[in-house]
């Protein structure tokens, strides 16, 4: 986005921040997770732009080419040890940030789990816990819409599946009814249900800017 943006004349400061909100969500919206994540897009300050347009599931998604995912890294060097005096921690910690975080290409995501979570007791997308509760306590409002943005799509996702087992559940009941008034009547059932999946499929689609299958 930077380098997108270097090529116009600077936006006025209260300005600048919409305009890179508003393509950190187009880009968020229109491309896959894993090409988010190959193309670098969700480390450093543009990475922390997209990650805060994805949805949770998307964020746990991202989370599966983390260094830790791949490297199983001892989970006691992301967390001050009880009686470790600040002084060690803070050296250790430094060296987890360095051989971990840093080269994390999902650093921003962590990042942002954490906070969608309220997970501030270690160390995450190489912010250590103070950093992470002062973001915590700075973004509040925004991570309060978020949280909303990610029930509402958990509820979507239940919906669809919720009219996928209907559309199932229907064809068995009916499939082979002799009568033919009643296999018209049940027929009409599964099309009534087959039209409700689809359009909450489709739905899902648009919100996920995706296009429509050819």
């Amino acid at each position: 986005m930077n380098t997108m943006m270097a090529a116009r004349p600077p936006a006025p400061a209260r300005h600048r921040g919409i305009a890179e909100d508003g393509i950190a969500a187009y880009i968020a919206e229109t491309v896959p997770v894993d090409s988010l994540v190959a193309g670098g897009y969700l480390a450093g300050h543009d990475g922390r732009l997209i990650a805060h347009q994805l949805r949770a599931p998307q964020l746990r998604q991202a989370m599966n080419r983390s260094v830790c995912h791949a490297v199983q890294p001892d989970v006691d060097s992301f967390f001050q040890e009880d009686g470790e005096p600040d002084a060690d921690w803070k050296q250790r910690r430094t060296r987890t940030v360095r051989d971990h975080c840093t080269v994390c290409p999902v650093r921003a995501a962590c990042a942002e789990l954490a906070l969608r979570d309220g997970d501030t007791a270690g160390v995450r997308g190489g912010l250590d816990p103070q950093k992470l509760d002062r973001r915590l306590a700075a973004e509040s409002s925004r991570l309060e819409r978020a949280r909303a943005a990610d029930e509402q799509a958990t509820e979507q996702q239940r919906a669809r599946f919720a009219a996928g087992a209907e559309l199932l559940r229907l064809t068995g009941q009916y499939l082979g009814t002799g009568q033919p008034q009643k296999r018209r009547e049940n027929v009409e059932k599964m099309r009534e249900a087959a039209r409700r999946r689809d359009e909450l499929v489709a739905a899902h689609r648009l919100t996920a800017g995706w296009t429509a299958a050819a």
